[in-house]
């Protein structure tokens, strides 16, 4: 049997990556076990996570070099962000290139980015039916995260061969 693949979860004490980790536990069969990302591994979601046979690591968004070595080793990732923590889409935007250059660093097989429509195909900055933020968002949490970054990702195959 082939040696099971981990998968690194960022906000596994979310909803998010909390019903991911929740999801590979359920599923022993599924050849992967999953290793829970967290500020705080001594919080009662962590400690439950660990119980329930999770792997807990301690990684912060905000701290490049403890993602780094919290996917060492690792296949994959899924990766969430935290606008909702602190409402900036700069913050947001710094929070994806740390994991994206982690995830690198690591030398991870897959990555996924939990992530949002681009919202400004419906609602561009003209538009007056909506508020604009800081004189550049109509939707922060969407526009932010589908701005082309250094570090976005390529697609699998690149076009026309998909």
């Amino acid at each position: 049997m082939a040696e099971p693949r981990i998968i690194a979860v960022v906000g596994a004490t979310g909803a998010q990556g909390g019903g991911l980790v929740r999801a590979i536990l359920e599923d022993p069969a599924s050849g992967f076990v999953p290793r829970a990302l967290t500020r705080d591994p001594g919080s009662d979601a962590a400690r439950a996570l660990a119980a329930a046979g999770a792997q807990v690591v301690r990684a912060d968004v905000d701290d490049e070099a403890s993602l780094a070595r919290a996917f060492e080793g690792a296949w994959g990732a899924y990766c969430v962000t935290f606008f909702w923590a602190h409402f900036s889409p700069e913050q947001e935007t710094g929070e994806a290139g740390a994991m994206a250059r982690a995830a690198r660093s690591a030398g991870l097989e897959h990555v996924i980015w939990s992530t949002l429509e681009d919202t400004r195909r419906w609602v561009p900055l003209s538009d007056d039916r909506m508020p604009t933020l800081g004189g550049k968002y109509k939707v922060p949490t969407s526009t932010a995260r589908a701005r082309p970054t250094p570090y976005s990702a390529r697609p699998a195959c690149p076009p026309p061969a998909c």
